[in-house]
C-alpha cells in the first residue's frame, strides 16, 4: 500500500541506506541502525571524553562530582551500546 512504502522509505531514510539497502538488510536479518542511535552514541562517547580532558587538565584526580559524573557517562555508554547491539 502507499502508506507501507512512505513507512518503509522513512525508516531507510532514518538509517542512511536506500530503500533496496534497507530492504536487503532486513530480509538478511541483519540489525539496522537508525542513524539517530549512531548520534546518540558518538555525542555520549565525545562528551566522556571531554568530562575525561576536564578531569586531567584540571588535575582534579582527588574529586569525587568529577569522577561520579565520568563513571555516569561511562555507565550510561555501556547501557547504550548493550542496548543498540541486542537489537
Amino acid at each position: 500500500t502507499a502508506e507501507e512504502d512512505q513507512e518503509i522509505r522513512k525508516r531507510a531514510a532514518e538509517c542512511g541506506k536506500t530503500v533496496s539497502g534497507f530492504l536487503r538488510a532486513a530480509a538478511l536479518g541483519k540489525k539496522v541502525n537508525s542513524l539517530t542511535d549512531d548520534r546518540v552514541l558518538k555525542e555520549v562517547m565525545r562528551l566522556g571524553a571531554l568530562q575525561k580532558k576536564l578531569f586531567i587538565d584540571g588535575k582534579r584526580v582527588g574529586d569525587r562530582e568529577y569522577a561520579e559524573v565520568l563513571i555516569a557517562i561511562t555507565e550510561y555508554h555501556r547501557a547504550l551500546l548493550s542496548r543498540l547491539m541486542a537489537d
